[in-house]
């Protein structure tokens, strides 16, 4: 018996790839709780499930939603702030200056709740219904990963997430001063959200331990990290190589992803986001340690940090999805046109990346890097019914030949009309069915106004 079904809609399921995946025209896919029960032709499932709820999907698109693995999602506050960007030379100028001193640093509890409803909300709607987060505020803990978790769960989005350690002092240069009391306080974060939220369980939110990078920690506290991790079950999110290897060769000697091999912390439970400046030699310490590659090209291109090797990366058989830090947008199909387009003039080469490398980089692999790959990621019948409905705003027929090129070449995030997780109708034709959205949306603006007072800025 199922409770709902959905269908006549051209139904994408992505198993186990997007190449080797069915495309069904006149498609239908039966829900039983929060789980596929079966996905197949409207006519033979109609027969099946006479009784259940219906959703007509005619005309439109049904596939799994979006995976999302690198956010920020208190970062929305900073959208648009009016600060000085003559002081902002460098990466290393924006990383202390728009990241740290006039954001992170002056992050509150009430500003997590506000911005992580927000965020959550605009993602959902555009289709995306996993996130892995990684919330920063030094001075918002203990509590901060309650006030993320709070919000999630009010609007409904499925995140991992995790407190960022890291021995960086609030106001201090990390050249000058690092202080592992404050790792510590990190670590607390983390583990106090684990017992509550553990990871591995069929709850719609799950701890992962966060990590800020090599160069933030001492190499004690990435060993602590590794240990927690495997203590846990709960796998590590971190940054790794966004700023130039530079800063470690003189603080270690070595790279990044040395430095992090040595310390035993990669691993494949380890999504790490940004690798940009990495040498060969780089590249075969991740893929050996079978680390998970979180590309974000729109952050990577606003710091002038370069390019990932991504086309290299995927030739050699590495795991990499999309993230995005919620700079920017928090439309996926910008993130995926701009990852699709944006090798291609970099190597000048049209060839690289086609549309299904892109989705499975939003699907089936951003599941794997989460090791949920057995629950989320495709239409498949035992997996979550994560499940999004599009109807396509598009000047040519969407048709099973050119379903896929439609992904880079036409789709917007607002051409997605209902969104269910765990077989729950979270969007429905367009709109929040568990928060107010302008309420949500009047609260994150107050707290935006807060944060930028505290930069000197009136409004």
């Amino acid at each position: 018996m199922a409770d709902l079904l959905i269908k006549n809609g051209l139904v994408l399921t992505f198993e186990k790839d997007t190449l080797s995946g069915q495309i069904i025209p006149g498609g239908a896919v039966a829900v039983r709780g929060d789980s596929i029960l079966k996905v197949g032709k409207t006519a033979d499932l109609s027969n099946k499930y006479g009784s259940a709820k219906v959703i007509d999907a005619s005309g439109r698109i049904v596939m799994p939603g979006f995976i999302i693995t690198h956010t920020h999602m208190p970062y929305v506050l900073a959208h648009n702030q009016p600060v000085d960007f003559s002081q902002l030379k460098s990466f290393w100028d924006m990383l202390q200056k728009m990241g740290w001193e006039w954001l992170e640093d002056l992050t509150t509890g009430d500003g997590i709740y506000a911005a992580t409803r927000y965020a959550a909300m605009k993602m959902l709607k555009n289709g995306t219904t996993t996130v892995c987060d990684m919330v920063e505020g030094p001075n918002a803990i203990p509590g901060a990963l309650s006030c993320s978790a709070r919000a999630i769960e009010e609007v409904g989005i499925r995140a991992q997430v995790g407190y960022e350690v890291t021995e960086r002092i609030p106001g201090v240069s990390i050249l000058e001063k690092l202080d592992r009391g404050m790792a510590e306080k990190g670590f607390e974060e983390n583990l106090s959200f684990l017992s509550r939220y553990p990871a591995g369980g069929d709850g719609r939110v799950q701890g992962r331990i966060g990590v800020h990078t090599a160069y933030t920690n001492s190499v004690d506290t990435m060993k602590k990290a590794r240990e927690l991790a495997d203590k846990h079950g709960c796998g590590i999110q971190i940054h790794i190589a966004e700023i130039p290897r530079a800063f470690l060769v003189e603080k270690y000697g070595k790279s990044a992803p040395r430095v992090l091999e040595e310390a035993g912390l990669l691993g494949p439970d380890v999504v790490a986001a940004h690798c940009i400046d990495l040498t060969d030699e780089d590249l075969k310490i991740l893929k050996r340690n079978n680390v998970n590659i979180v590309h974000t090209p729109m952050t990577n291109s606003l710091g002038g940090n370069g390019v990932a090797r991504v086309p290299e990366m995927l030739d050699q058989g590495m795991n990499v999805s999309i993230g995005h830090d919620c700079f920017f947008t928090l439309n996926t199909a910008e993130y995926i046109r701009y990852a699709y387009l944006v090798h291609k003039i970099h190597n000048a080469n049209p060839m690289l990346i086609p549309p299904f490398q892109i989705l499975d980089m939003v699907l089936g692999n951003p599941a794997r890097a989460l090791g949920m790959g057995d629950k989320i990621g495709s239409l498949t019948p035992g997996k979550k019914a994560d499940i999004i409905i599009i109807k396509p705003d598009s000047p040519s027929p969407v048709t099973p030949a050119s379903v896929i090129g439609y992904f880079t070449m036409t789709f917007q995030g607002g051409d997605v009309e209902s969104v269910l997780i765990d077989g729950e109708l979270i969007v429905e034709k367009g709109r929040m069915t568990t928060v107010d959205e302008e309420e949500v949306k009047g609260m994150c603006i107050d707290e935006a106004k807060i944060l930028w007072r505290k930069n000197g800025i009136e409004v």
